[in-house]
Order: structure tokens, then C-alpha cells, then sequence
């Protein structure tokens, strides 16, 4: 360190003379504060000059770094201060009695690494930070909106504000639900992230997608994905509901709510479905190119096993487009009248005497009763045109259905009546008529329906009702290649089922 602790030694011990004697003049301190009895520096003021240098070489190290000079950290730190604090740099290499050279090189190297860190600090912090690219998504979360979860990601404000100016363009950002994702792209630019592509689903066909342009704004289009048609299969062993069984085993709701449709007219649900009960079906669904469920499409064939006899119905197109649901011998499943006229309702009075549960003696119960919370949806029986929609004594909100010249339908204690049901109005079976409810002379949400025959209430189970249509010909003939063929699709797409399941229960094993 020759030539530098050497400077430093001379400035140091120029500067010492100096502050000692501008001390000692200007706050009267008497030598022996500042000296031992043989002359030599005492120890706090070695340490107060050790602090001195380190100091003034921290304070000049950082420019230092912008400096055009050749010379070290120190030299160019002692050529600055030597004219402010009256250094002479060419005073002679003697040192004061009171300061040793070995506390002047000390000093001098500590002060060496103190501006040998600082400077390198300094390096650092100006090193720009190298960015990457990032990919996210983005959970909305309960409350939060568009903007506000784009905010969160690191976008700012203006820009959050164009992006959802962007989209709205194709969809209503107040519309984003909790749960939903949006994915988005950061890329550097200017030393900062800055958002480059947002996708938002709106539905499973439908993404929004936006993109940063050159010049900075934001365009937006809809990427549409392919819809693929495909056959599925399902068959369910019936534990508690046929509904619940079928949904068990992957059956879409509105397949479920059409196959119990089609059934209903020969099968009433609460009496007839036992537990052990077969349930098959094969039916179409629309799925997106990469596997995801869009809607459900109809079934072709719905079958249910019931202690030993089988009851099986298949879809049938007539020309024109009409589309109707027939037995394998050509009959329609479709009869003259539902056998339930309410979906889950529970049996809870046949026709017949019957304690009254408000007149509090035995009475002959002309209908049958279905109990089921209020509100469920009744449906008429058959086709046929509505006699009386209104409140009908201790009926209450009460619909009668004229079916043919002799048999009727009657539905009481409804909550509130189905859209556009009024007198003189035509119906279709299988319409919604009515709610559930608890109207007129009633103890609990029910619906008494009855079935009027010749004008008089007859036992609905003892009613010969007739059957609806029957194929013939050519149109038997056509019909019964169709039934062929959804036989043979059901059993392969079940048999392939079946091999998956067993592969499965395999690798489990």
C-alpha cells in the first residue's frame, strides 16, 4: 500500500496539527487532554481520528465510481480534501510524535475496504434486473371485480381500466362469478411487467381473448371452440331414487328429467320403482374438442328392469321432424293419461273411505292425494282443454281438463296456477298446469287429483285408459332397424365402459 498510506499518513497527521491546535485555541483545552505525559496521541483521540478517515472515505467513495481518474479510492478522496482543509500534499514524510505510522496504515486500510465495499454496493444497484416472463391465473374471489383482481396482478390502474373496457365489448364484466379464472400473460418491457394476453371463458365454447397491440392498446376477439357430437351410455342399479342412482353414474339432470318423463306414463314413481330396479339408458351429449361438457342432447333408448319384466322405450323420428318415444312392438310409450301427474310426490291417500283429517269423521276420498313440498310443478295428465281455472270452494286454486268426450282430469289446493292456464285454453300432456300448495279445505301442501268419468269420480287405477299411437307399415318397418341399431350401440359402449371400469379397479388393486 506504499504510496497511498503514505499520503494518507501525511494528510492525517496535517489535518491532526491542525484540528489539535484549532482545539486547543478555540476551546481553550489544555495539551494534556490531548497527549500523554511522553508525548504520545492518547486513545479516544486515535479512535476519534480512526472514525474521521473511515468517515470522509465513505463520503467520497461513491464518486469514486463516476470518476475518469486512475488513482485509487483513497488518493483521489485525499486530493479532494487537501485544498478544503489546508493539507499541504507536499509536506515531508515526518510523523508527529503523538500518532505512529503503524495507527496511520491501520487506519489508511480500513479505510481501503470501507470504500473497496461501498463502491462495490454501488455496482450492484445500478446492475438492472433481468425480468421473465410470467403466466398466471387469476381466482376472483367472492366480491372482487375485474379490475380489481388485474390491479392485484401488478397492472395499473389505466391500463386495468382499458382491459375491461376491451371486454366488455363481449361480455359483461359485472357477470364474473366467484370461482372463475381469468389467465393472463406478463411480459418485460421498459425494465417493468406489463400485461401482453388475458383469456376469459364465458361460457365452455366461448373465450374472450385480449391482446396488447404495438402501439400499446388493447383489441379484443371471441375464440370459439369445436363442438363434437358424441353417444354415451349409462346403466344404474337403483339404491334409493332412480334420479339419484342415474345421476350417480354420470347421467346429465335434463336426460334423468326426460327418461322419468317417458317412463311416467306407464310407471308411477312412488309405487312401482323398487330398490335392486334396473335403470339403462343411451343418450347423446356435446362436448368441446378438449373433452368439456357443453349440454346434453335427448335419450334413444331408456330401459327398466323390475323384478324379472322389462320395460323399454326407443326414439323415433317421423318424416317432418315430429319425434315421438315407442315400445319395440311399435306401441307409443305415450298413453291418454300420466299415471302421476307430479314428479317425487309421495302417496299419501288413495281413493276410497277415509277418516277426514279437518271434518273429523269417515268420508269417501274421491282422488288421490301426492304430497310434495309446495311449489313442485303439476302437470297435466293428457292433451285436452281446460274446463275451470280458478278457486273452486274448499278445492281452492283448482284446474279441471277435459280429455274426450267422457273422461276428465281434476287438480285442487294449488298455490298459484301455471303460466297461461285459464277456461278455454288447450293443454299438452306433460304441461306445467299448476304449483303445489295448500289451498281451500287442506292440512298440508298436497295435490288431490282426481279422474272424472261420464262426470262421476272413478278410481284412477280402475280406469281402462287408452293407448296413444301405434306404428304401421313402412313406418314399423323403419322403426324397427332403428331400435337394431341403438341395441347394438348400447352394448358396445357399455361393454367398453365395463372394460375401463375393470382396468381400473385392476391398477387400484
Amino acid at each position: 500500500m506504499g504510496h497511498t498510506s503514505s499520503s494518507i499518513t501525511k494528510t492525517f497527521i496535517g489535518l491532526t496539527k491542525r484540528v489539535s491546535s484549532h482545539t486547543v485555541n478555540t476551546f481553550w483545552l489544555k495539551d494534556r487532554y490531548i497527549r500523554t505525559r511522553d508525548g504520545r496521541l492518547r486513545f479516544r483521540c486515535k479512535a476519534a481520528a480512526s472514525v474521521c478517515v473511515v468517515a470522509l472515505s465513505m463520503t467520497v467513495a461513491p464518486h469514486v465510481l463516476h470518476s475518469h481518474t486512475t488513482g485509487s479510492a483513497e488518493s483521489f478522496a485525499l486530493a479532494s480534501m487537501s485544498p478544503s482543509l489546508g493539507v499541504d500534499k507536499h509536506a515531508g514524510d515526518s510523523i508527529h510524535p503523538g500518532f505512529s505510522m503503524a495507527d496511520a496504515e491501520a487506519a489508511a486500510e480500513k479505510s481501503e475496504r470501507v470504500a473497496s465495499l461501498v463502491t462495490r454496493a454501488h455496482v450492484i444497484k445500478a446492475k438492472p434486473v433481468k425480468l421473465d416472463p410470467v403466466d398466471m391465473d387469476l381466482e376472483i374471489n367472492s366480491g372482487d371485480t375485474l379490475a380489481g383482481s388485474l390491479q392485484r396482478a401488478g397492472v395499473n390502474a389505466a391500463e386495468s381500466y382499458s382491459i375491461v373496457k376491451a371486454v366488455s365489448k363481449h361480455y359483461d364484466p359485472r357477470l364474473i362469478r366467484p370461482g372463475q379464472n381469468v389467465r393472463i400473460q406478463m411480459q418485460p418491457q421498459n425494465n417493468e411487467l406489463k400485461l401482453s394476453k388475458l383469456e376469459l371463458a364465458s361460457d365452455p365454447i366461448r373465450t374472450i381473448v385480449i391482446e396488447r397491440e404495438k402501439d400499446g392498446a388493447f383489441k379484443s376477439e371471441i375464440a370459439e371452440k369445436e363442438i363434437v357430437q358424441e353417444m354415451a351410455a349409462a346403466r344404474a342399479e337403483i339404491k334409493s331414487s332412480l334420479y339419484g342412482s342415474a345421476a350417480k353414474n354420470g347421467v346429465p339432470d335434463p336426460i334423468i328429467a326426460q327418461a322419468i318423463k317417458i317412463l311416467s306414463w306407464s310407471i308411477d314413481f312412488q309405487r312401482d320403482i323398487k330398490q335392486g330396479d334396473t335403470f339403462e339408458v343411451l343418450y347423446d351429449t356435446f362436448m368441446t374438442d378438449d373433452g368439456q361438457y357443453v349440454r346434453s342432447g335427448e335419450p334413444y333408448y331408456i330401459k327398466l328392469k323390475q323384478s324379472g319384466e322389462e320395460m323399454a322405450f326407443y326414439r323415433h323420428e317421423f318424416e317432418g321432424g315430429r319425434i315421438g318415444y315407442f315400445k319395440a312392438d311399435g306401441h307409443s310409450a305415450k298413453k291418454g293419461l300420466l299415471s302421476t301427474p307430479v314428479d317425487g310426490a309421495r302417496m299419501s291417500s288413495g281413493f276410497g273411505m277415509r277418516h277426514h283429517p279437518v271434518l273429523g269423521y269417515s268420508k269417501m276420498h274421491k282422488g288421490t292425494d301426492f304430497a310434495a313440498p309446495t311449489g313442485t310443478p303439476i302437470y297435466a295428465a293428457g292433451d285436452g282443454v281446460i274446463e275451470k281455472a280458478s278457486r273452486f270452494g274448499a278445492y281452492g286454486n283448482y284446474v279441471r281438463i277435459r280429455h274426450n268426450d267422457n273422461i276428465k282430469t281434476a287438480y285442487a289446493h294449488m298455490s298459484r296456477f301455471g303460466k297461461d292456464v285459464k277456461s278455454g285454453s288447450t293443454v299438452k300432456q306433460g304441461e306445467v298446469i299448476g304449483y303445489i300448495g295448500t289451498t281451500g279445505r287442506s292440512t298440508g301442501p298436497h295435490l288431490h287429483y282426481e279422474v272424472l268419468l261420464d262426470g262421476t269420480q272413478v278410481n284412477p287405477n280402475s280406469v281402462k285408459i287408452p293407448t296413444g299411437e301405434v306404428l304401421a307399415g313402412a313406418e314399423l318397418n323403419k322403426f324397427k332397424s332403428t331400435v337394431a341399431s341403438y341395441e347394438k350401440q348400447f352394448k358396445k359402449l357399455i361393454g367398453t365402459l365395463k372394460f375401463a371400469f375393470n382396468m381400473t379397479e385392476e391398477a387400484d388393486s
